[in-house]
Order: C-alpha cells, then structure tokens, then sequence
C-alpha cells in the first residue's frame, strides 16, 4: 500500500505543514490518533492535533517517520 503523508494546519499561524507522521489508508482508517503533538515549523507553536485535523497527502519518498521508524 502507498504510504500517505498526515498534514496539519498550524492554529497559530495557519500555515499547512508536514507533521511527519506516516501510513498507508487502512491505518490511518483504524487508527485514533487523539492527541499528536506537532511543532510549526512556521511559528514554532506546538499544538495538539486529532485525527480530522490530519490531511493525507501522497507522501514524497524518503521523508518522515513510519512506526518503523524513519523513512
């Protein structure tokens, strides 16, 4: 499966920024994600996103995290 990136919207400042994070559909359709912590890098406001605050994008190889680690 193809290996989605989770965008955040800084509530700060409201730029879009890469979070990181990193999963193909089904996990992130399965999983909670309650309470991420993300920096802006924009801002450097850390906030706490949830699940409907992520936009998934196609991720660009060989940037962000997996739960295996980074990519």
């Amino acid at each position: 499966m193809a290996a989605l990136a989770l965008w955040v919207r800084c509530r700060t400042c409201g730029n879009a920024f890469d979070s990181g994070l990193r999963m193909d559909r089904a996990s992130f359709e399965r999983g909670t994600l309650a309470a991420n912590y993300h920096p802006c890098p924009h801002c450097g406001a850390r906030e706490t996103y949830r699940k409907e605050d992520y936009d998934l994008r196609e991720a660009s190889p060989g940037r962000g995290t997996s739960a295996r680690g980074p990519a």
